[in-house]
């Protein structure tokens, strides 16, 4: 559905039980006596710390993917000293997926997303980061469109091809094929399939309703 009011209140109701889980957790720290401090979108950057934990890899368009809800995810941390077994990075095939489909830099409205491979590309401002060979998202391109609009956009989350309900089989077999040597079939299947076009709010009403 996105870029749409319905879709940017799922998307603020998404950080508000996000934020209400973290708090929950970092008080349930603290009461086993050690310190606890939670936090979304501050304090560190929760990217990189979600792939040093095993989370999830690195997209194109600058997001976690993880295995089970592809970019559909919102981050939340919790700084603390309990003594805790570290994760470690995984891979299951992203940053080559992403090395030959393009679908979200050619849907961004303003060209945000590079079209190229991973670069140490210069920051173009202080929100992005130096020294990481990385896809570079040009930040306040990206929310310049989300402001001149009045909501927020996620066009990149809409059509990229781990955006998928994976509970479902054939949705499973397609992330395996994007995961192997497979994945060009995979990618035709997804455009072929019309997946990631945008829905109607009356689509979401309507299933809203028959469930």
């Amino acid at each position: 559905m996105k870029p749409s009011a319905l879709s940017g209140a799922a998307t603020g109701q998404g950080y508000s039980r996000d934020i209400i889980g973290a708090l929950s957790v970092a008080q349930y720290i603290r009461n086993l006596g050690y310190r606890a401090v939670a936090s979304l979108n501050d304090t560190a950057l929760s990217i990189p710390l979600a792939i040093q934990a095993g989370l999830g890899q690195y997209g194109r368009h600058g997001l976690l993917i993880t295995p089970q809800f592809g970019p559909r995810v919102r981050i939340a941390k919790i700084f603390t000293d309990l003594p805790l077994v570290a994760g470690e990075p995984i891979d299951f095939g992203v940053t080559e997926t992403c090395n030959i489909c393009r679908r979200c830099s050619d849907g961004c409205p303003v060209k945000a997303i590079p079209a190229g491979a991973p670069t140490f590309e210069k920051p173009k401002s202080v929100s992005h980061l130096k020294g990481v060979k990385k896809w570079t998202i040009d930040a306040r391109r990206c929310f310049q469109f989300w402001a001149n609009q009045g909501t927020d956009c996620s066009i990149c989350i809409r059509v990229c091809p781990y955006n998928k309900d994976f509970s479902k089989p054939f949705n499973r077999l397609l992330g395996w094929m994007l995961g192997n040597r497979w994945r060009r079939l995979a990618l035709w299947l997804d455009e072929k399939m019309k997946y990631g076009g945008r829905k109607t709010a009356g689509w979401w009403w309507r299933r809203t309703a028959d469930a």
